[in-house]
């Protein structure tokens, strides 16, 4: 907001304005996601996905975060052994399902869900939006995507 009143002061009234509906609407969402977390339960909050794009999400909401790619998507492909590691870990929490994102290829989440006999999940939105007209074109859709994915996956 700042930086854009900064640019364009005579606009600042509406970058003030829009700003402060939008933290409003954060606010919201994220009592909605703490409500909805609620559905499930604590020994399920497992989010297992390609990489750890969810650290923050997952520390707000509860929930344990583990990755076949740590905290990057630039990574090599995970080592034979990487790979057996997540699987036990994913067999020893109980996990239902775990989770791809919708910018890297799903294949080595489709391998590791069939060697721990879980569900993949449908792809999550994470390191970018989705195309206009889609569940994931602005934050606050994506996110409520996001949300209702985990939960159905995760219940």
């Amino acid at each position: 907001r700042d930086a854009l009143i900064e640019a364009d002061s005579a606009n600042a009234e509406t970058y003030t304005l829009n700003a402060a509906q939008y933290i409003v609407a954060l606010g919201l969402l994220d009592g909605e996601i703490l409500l909805a977390v609620d559905e499930i339960p604590g020994a399920r909050r497992v989010l297992v996905t390609t990489h750890e794009t969810f650290a923050y999400f997952g520390a707000r909401y509860g929930f344990k975060v583990d990755s076949a790619l740590g905290v990057t998507t630039e990574a090599a492909d995970p080592s034979a052994g990487e790979i057996a590691e997540l699987v036990e870990r994913i067999k020893a929490t109980q996990v239902p399902a775990i989770f791809a994102d919708n910018v890297t290829n799903p294949r080595l989440m489709e391998q590791i869900a069939r060697e721990a006999g879980v569900k993949l999940a449908p792809p999550l939105f994470t390191d970018a939006l989705g195309e206009a007209g889609s569940e994931g074109e602005t934050y606050l859709k994506m996110m409520r995507y996001n949300l209702r994915t985990i939960i159905e996956a995760l219940k």
